[in-house]
């Protein structure tokens, strides 16, 4: 019986570095080993020295494996040392090999170090058992269409089968253990994942909260220098008016910088829900360069828009707001980086089933190695704005995932000093446009210069507001336009002020201890709170623009007439007020139903003979009229301020139907009395009707009750 000591093992490895790996495994278990570097020069040390295996690689110069293991075989001297040879295995052609040369192993690169030497410990056991004379075999046969003679002995092709198999299994088994390595890699990867996403989900949440808890102190500053440069609060000289500009311009910027950390929040979170419609974009991008002209005017710069008058554009089904917010940023992008008396362009055209609309400029353009990161967040050109102008550099990654999420694109093509290009293609929606129509001048105010503050002294503001500056900034620009005022501090207080005044308008924030404006609501629109204005008109005011995409749904689904975002610019909140409180003066259309009689209001005798005198049936359409109809009023005013014609129409149609059917005369004749304010496009007029429509709901719902009354 042998022992590793005595066995002396030649490395054939023209690899240097694979030769001593070899070497130091083998000489590990004590076996005696000598290295060749290939096959000729193994084949001379084996005629000068014994050797009891050889270990050889078969891709070698000047000799390789297979013709160094023929050689072996046909010296009568060395034909019973055994041959083992390492082979990738990856050919059935290997074995062929392998028999053809008389190899008596394989051994798989890359190799594992105890399968080795277990393989060539039973090489030399099988060795000694084997009894000498063994007969020779020799047969032809074809593999992969080519014929090879073996002349191994049985013994010897029997151990290089067994070889095969043997690494068939180990290979086996290392995919195995690599597949099982694998599925804890990626079941540890999910996990990272899981846990990215919900760290990623906590630091949206955060900077959605510092954003939040920025914008109030950040708005109070903002509307505390608008009063202080208009001279609210009393004159100034030249440097105190420098020195607050300055003061606006840098509180203005980071109220700009907040929004988009809210936007980049909002979206990232995956909370950016789209509520598309089809619009006409030819509208929409007139209004956004409307808005942009006084910002182009002050820098001398034209800003046209351009298009085929003669050609009829489709809808494009989109969120009009958030298409608004993505060409404001192109088109005051656009100025912002144009010098004087420089061009801005704007351009829609069809191109097959795409609509693209590009913004140009004749500015500085962008450097060639700066436009690929352009979309990324916080990510600014070299290029400077010509007036100073500043930039958070989120505003175009805002841009183009809302493009992104309108299955649109977005690029840009730009030369240094002859400006750039910013091009945006949207799908288009199946409908043709309709034509433009002359309309006529509406008769609405939109500025807070065309108030009558003699008119509004009669009607009271709530104010309610947690926070002092915010607070007391409102109550300052409240107050110098005249406006009686009073203030509560959370939701508990103003239910306390409804009970016992009656006031014209609430404007109430949404984020309060103690009872916030949802919960207020809620009382002041229970009817059986001892408010003493069920139907009073409540302006939410919230901070918090990541609501802003759901905010107006669910704010008027909770009872509110509109909102505001904070911080509230002064025009902005007296046009809320001009909506909402009506000067005694302008209502034209007053009906008092307190001095109307029943049978004006209701006649129950119209719909109890519709129904064959069904009681049941009867009981149940008056109950779901009374729960629908307040809803339907509402939805009616919110779609006057939107100036959304079409659902204006639907819904007063439905009003109209369905208080025909219930008996409800008072309803269907103010309905009537709207129809021809509508079509003179009177919005003003229009919203002054809900809150008649809205009394006459309740004399409506006090007889209706009486009725059912009787029948019970």
């Amino acid at each position: 019986m042998y022992s590793n000591s005595t066995v002396e093992i030649l490395i054939i490895e023209d690899s240097l570095t694979q030769a001593l790996r070899l070497q130091d495994s083998l000489e590990k278990h004590q076996f005696k080993t000598q290295i060749a570097n290939n096959g000729k020069a193994g084949l001379d040390l084996l005629k000068q020295k014994a050797f009891t295996l050889v270990v050889s690689d078969i891709i070698m110069p000047e000799m390789d494996g297979y013709e160094l293991c023929r050689q072996i075989k046909n010296d009568e001297q060395l034909k019973d040392m055994p041959v083992i040879l390492l082979t990738s295995l990856s050919d059935p052609q290997d074995v062929i090999e392998a028999l053809g040369c008389g190899a008596d192993n394989f051994v798989t690169k890359p190799y594992n170090e105890k399968f080795l030497v277990s393989r060539i410990q039973n090489i030399l056991v099988n060795r000694e058992l084997r009894l000498s004379g063994m007969s020779e075999l020799g047969i032809e046969i074809v593999f992969a269409g080519k014929k090879h003679f073996i002349t191994s002995n049985r013994m010897q092709i029997i151990d290089l089968l067994f070889s095969t198999y043997e690494n068939a299994i180990q290979k086996n088994s290392e995919l195995e253990q690599v597949n099982r390595e694998l599925i804890m890699t990626q079941r540890e990867l999910e996990q990272k994942n899981i846990e990215l996403a919900r760290l990623n989900e906590q630091k949206n949440y955060f900077l959605g909260m510092a954003a939040h808890d920025l914008r109030n102190p950040m708005g109070a500053i903002y509307n505390t220098t608008e009063l202080l440069i208009d001279e609210d609060l009393g004159p100034l000289n030249d440097e105190q008016k420098d020195i607050i500009t300055s003061v606006k311009s840098a509180s203005e910027f980071m109220l700009n910088l907040v929004n988009d950390f809210l936007d980049i929040a909002h979206i990232e979170s995956g909370k950016l829900t789209l509520k598309q419609k089809p619009e006409n974009i030819i509208q929409l991008i007139e209004k956004n360069v409307f808005f942009n002209n006084d910002f182009a005017r002050k820098k001398q710069i034209s800003l046209n828009f351009v298009y085929d008058k003669n050609k009829t554009f489709p809808l494009i089904y989109l969120d009009s707001s958030k298409f608004q917010q993505v060409m404001n940023n192109l088109i005051s992008n656009a100025v912002k980086y144009t010098y004087a008396e420089g061009t801005v362009q704007v351009f829609v055209e069809k191109q097959n089933d795409k609509l693209v609309i590009s913004v140009k400029d004749n500015g500085q353009g962008i450097p060639e190695n700066e436009i690929e990161s352009l979309f990324a967040p916080f990510q600014r050109t070299s290029v400077e704005s010509t007036g100073g102008e500043k930039s958070t550099g989120l505003g175009l990654s805002i841009v183009k995932k809302i493009v992104n999420e309108h299955q649109g694109e977005i690029w840009v093509e730009s030369q240094v000093g002859k400006g750039s290009t910013f091009f945006i293609s949207l799908p288009l929606f199946a409908s043709p446009a309709p034509k433009p129509k002359t309309k006529k001048k509406a008769k609405t105010k939109t500025s807070h210069e065309h108030y009558r503050p003699n008119a509004l002294k009669s009607a009271r503001i709530l104010l309610v507001e947690d926070n002092i500056t915010s607070r007391k900034v409102a109550l300052k620009m409240l107050e110098k336009k005249g406006f009686n005022v009073d203030v509560a501090v959370n939701g508990h207080e103003a239910i306390e002020k409804l009970k016992i005044k009656n006031y014209g308008l609430v404007l109430m924030d949404i984020h309060m201890p103690e009872m916030d404006g949802f919960e207020a609501i809620k009382v002041i629109r229970d009817p059986s709170s001892s408010v003493m204005n069920h139907e009073i008109p409540v302006v939410a005011m919230t901070a918090t623009s990541i609501d802003i995409d759901r905010s107006k749904e669910e704010l008027i689904n909770a009872g509110m007439n509109d909102f505001l975002l904070k911080p509230m610019h002064r025009q902005k909140l007296f046009e809320k007020i001009e909506k909402f409180i009506v000067p005694p003066e302008t209502n034209d259309i007053y009906l008092n139903i307190s001095d109307l009689s029943d049978e004006q209001i209701f006649n129950p005798d119209m719909l109890f003979s519709q129904v064959e005198e069904d009681d049941l049936l009867y009981y149940d359409i008056l109950r779901r009229y009374q729960s629908k109809a307040p809803k339907y009023i509402d939805r009616l005013h919110a779609a006057i301020v939107q100036k959304e014609n079409e659902y204006i129409s639907k819904i007063m149609n439905t009003i109209k139907e369905e208080s025909e059917t219930v008996g409800a005369i008072i309803i269907t004749n103010l309905i009537e009395k709207m129809e021809p304010i509508f079509l003179a496009e009177d919005y003003e007029q229009l919203s002054m009707c809900t809150y008649t429509l809205h009394e006459a709901l309740d004399r409506i719902n006090f007889l209706v009750n009486q009725q059912l009354q009787k029948m019970d």
